[in-house]
């Protein structure tokens, strides 16, 4: 096996003609040096230096020396690049996260992190809660941020903060009068599904009848809403700004609520950025839910 401490000397005493000179470049005295190149030549099957010419390479060793600087140059790239990844100065991150969350949380907490990270590339897409588990288990992604009623054995979950649904209606609805909703006076309204609503039925928490119009798209949604078609179901924590034309109310009786969770394959390990990008995630996300009316997790 070639090692590199060999290849080096070899190198500088080659590139210069001097084996003084890698003694020199690599600590070592010009004896130990010229072992080296003994050494070297058994391992490689040839002469590098000419018998009876001190000092002089042979043409061997000349056709050598561009292939082992460039092996040295890659060796070198290498382990540079590994320590950089080590230290979380490089590496790539993808994430998938809800849409509401999305749009209203993360731009800042990216920016952040990215002036911190400029070496770190981040990839982030937004989907449905419902969809950021399995594109988590499969690898698709390294994170996701996704509203959860139970937890996953294939992922690891961090639990952020738990916030419970209300109902999002036009500020001139009846219902925006009310500082509270039950869920049986939900019953007669014309609801619009949401990702939010698919997910309560699946879970076999949301006794209401189907909506006609489903719209899981956020502006779309947010704009049918404030022209009166209908109400949906919201998370508090996904709910628009108070602001033109909507009303968010609670809902009680029964009071449910899901968990904001930070999500990563289990059992594997994120990259050091990703670690970093996780903890500041969490962090925020937290300052953000708790600002906004949500409970810290359990």
């Amino acid at each position: 096996m070639l090692k590199l401490q060999q290849l080096r000397q070899f190198v500088i005493a080659a590139s210069t003609g001097s084996l003084k000179n890698a003694a020199t470049s690599t600590f070592r005295s010009q004896a130990a040096v010229s072992i080296a190149m003994r050494e070297l030549e058994n391992q490689i099957g040839g002469n590098l230096l000419e018998r009876g010419r001190r000092g002089k390479f042979t043409a061997l060793a000349e056709t050598l020396l561009p292939q082992f600087q460039e092996l040295l140059a890659l060796h070198d790239r290498i382990v540079g690049q590994a320590r950089q990844l080590a230290k979380g100065e490089h590496g790539s991150i993808s994430m998938a996260v809800a849409p509401f969350i999305a749009e209203q949380w993360l731009p800042n907490i990216i920016a952040r992190f990215a002036q911190l990270h400029p070496g770190v590339r981040i990839r982030t897409i937004e989907e449905r809660s419902s969809n950021i588990r399995s594109l988590v288990a499969d690898g698709t992604v390294n994170i996701g941020v996704a509203g959860l009623l139970v937890g996953d054995p294939k992922l690891n979950v961090k639990q952020v903060a738990t916030d419970s649904y209300g109902v999002l209606c036009s500020a001139d609805h009846p219902l925006a009068r009310k500082r509270t909703a039950s869920w049986t006076s939900l019953r007669g309204e014309k609801l619009i599904g949401s990702d939010a609503f698919e997910v309560l039925v699946a879970a076999g928490l949301a006794d209401l009848d189907p909506p006609e119009l489903v719209i899981t798209s956020r502006a779309p949604l947010l704009a049918c809403v404030r022209m009166n078609l209908g109400v949906t179901i919201l998370p508090m924590l996904t709910r628009p700004i108070p602001s033109d034309g909507l009303a968010f109310v609670p809902l009680v009786r029964p009071k449910l609520s899901r968990t904001l969770a930070i999500l990563t394959r289990g059992p594997e390990s994120l990259l050091p950025a990703g670690l970093r990008l996780e903890a500041m995630l969490f962090d925020s996300l937290r300052e953000y839910a708790l600002r906004r009316g949500a409970l810290p997790a359990n």
